[in-house]
């Protein structure tokens, strides 16, 4: 195993570039490459690759080594019915701490900004397991919101408004949320082919 101040960059690093879409799905991810990339030795680069097979966003097969996943249609619409069902979940078990007003967004990605929505939203419950959960999913769909702008022009009002009625603490949120993942079920095989 690596030392923790070579892993831990690295593994961020290349969690990064994976969520970025920086290699095509099925790419063959090949350590000593990465590691020529990265700086390091090859041992710290499996180890993340490891890693990073435990958190689904590399496949690994052996004879065939590690590559960035292949997401299917089945899989982006099972992903995204769990995604809304955690959501409405933390939303009906949210803690007393709610504020209003208490959610603030910080970035300027429309991909990013999904994925901190979202996250907020998981933390409100305070169950342990809806935040990485849903933390973990949006760590596998960044790649495909990066591309939903390309299909949904209005991809940034829609969070702009889901973002309003979470800090209006508005109940037409949970409704709003299951319509927003109803389009992008609707546009799955678009969602794919643009991942390439």
């Amino acid at each position: 195993m690596s030392p923790a101040h070579v892993i831990e960059p690295a593994c961020k690093k290349l969690k990064q570039m994976l969520m970025q879409g920086v290699w095509p799905p099925g790419e063959k991810l090949e350590a000593l490459r990465l590691a020529d990339e990265l700086g390091i030795s090859m041992t710290p680069v499996r180890d993340c690759l490891n890693r990073l097979v435990g958190e689904r966003l590399v496949d690994m097969t052996h004879g065939e080594g590690y590559r960035v996943p292949r997401l299917s249609e089945k899989t982006l619409r099972d992903m995204l019915a769990v995604n809304v069902a955690l959501l409405e979940l933390a939303l009906v078990d949210r803690s007393e701490e709610w504020i209003d007003g208490e959610y603030k967004s910080e970035n300027s990605t429309y991909a990013d900004r999904v994925s901190s929505f979202f996250d907020f939203i998981a933390s409100l419950s305070g169950n342990i397991i809806i935040i990485e959960t849903a933390r973990s999913l949006n760590e596998r769909m960044h790649a495909v919101r990066m591309k939903e702008p390309l299909v949904f022009p209005e991809a940034l009002q829609e969070i702009e408004e889901l973002e309003q009625l979470l800090t209006k603490q508005d109940t037409g949120l949970c409704s709003k949320l299951q319509i927003y993942h109803q389009r992008r079920r609707a546009k799955v095989p678009a969602l794919i082919d643009l991942l390439g």
